[in-house]
């Protein structure tokens, strides 16, 4: 990879005009928060390999080198920091990114942050806020695989990761995905935050709705049915008892 073939694809104002393109990194979200209030708006890092790669509550993100696409932007300033649908929006533009490298609309979203591509993992998103006394942000890290060692794979993961390679046999280029990301992503956060049309987008692109799952809250795991994603991007779960919830945050599991 390399910056100017990223940006020549760039079709954005901000995201992606400022880069940092690094061989390799413990997290490209924590190369960021470490210099965050320094950078400008919409810089990006990539990075060939992460040494220390993370995704939500704690869990690593295996990211082995030039396989695949190891990303964060910057987002400045409180429309950003006090949106609730920004992991909603990531998700669906990293979708269409993926749709419109690979040629295909292959790509779902497990509420509700990981995109799936035939019952495999093949990418996560973690947003992080951070603010000084003066400023808010939020970071977002992508993680995509362009291809496995399925033998390299940690045994945790082993069976339900994938990458772009299931999707298609086409020689793909992840600078081009790096930049298709960004164009999506600003297309989306310049929606008026009262503007829910996408919702209706990503709850169809939904790998969950009508399955049995299995969610993990406090500690506690419970069995439910995944029923519907609301206009504010909560997941409404009926548990076995028959009570129901509106989940805003928490962990899910497909039950197979």
């Amino acid at each position: 990879m390399n910056i100017t073939s990223i940006q020549n694809l760039l079709e954005t104002e901000s995201l992606g005009r400022n880069f940092a393109l690094l061989n390799s990194v413990d997290s490209t979200n924590n190369y960021i928060k470490d210099r965050w209030q320094y950078l400008k708006h919409g810089f990006c890092a990539v990075s060939e390999m992460q040494l220390s790669g993370r995704g939500r509550s704690g869990k690593s993100f295996y990211s082995p080198a030039k396989t695949g696409l190891y990303m964060s932007f910057l987002l400045k300033g409180r429309k950003y920091a006090s949106d609730p649908l920004i992991t909603v929006k990531i998700s669906y533009a990293l979708c269409r990114a993926a749709d419109k490298l690979t040629g295909t609309t292959l790509c779902g979203i497990k509420w509700v942050n990981d995109i799936y591509v035939s019952n495999k993992k093949i990418a996560g998103i973690l947003c992080e806020k951070v603010k000084s006394d003066t400023e808010e942000a939020v970071i977002v890290g992508i993680g995509v695989n362009f291809s496995l060692d399925k033998g390299a794979l940690p045994s945790d993961i082993k069976n339900t990761a994938g990458s772009l390679r299931d999707i298609t046999k086409k020689k793909l280029r992840r600078s081009d995905l790096c930049a298709y990301i960004l164009n999506e992503t600003e297309k989306l956060l310049s929606l008026n935050l009262s503007d829910k049309s996408f919702i209706s987008e990503y709850r169809s692109r939904s790998v969950v709705l009508g399955k049995e799952i299995t969610v993990l809250k406090g500690g506690e795991k419970r069995r439910a049915a995944a029923v519907d994603i609301d206009k504010t991007g909560a997941l409404a779960v009926r548990y076995e008892d028959g009570s129901t919830e509106k989940l805003s945050s928490g962990e899910i599991s497909i039950i197979v």
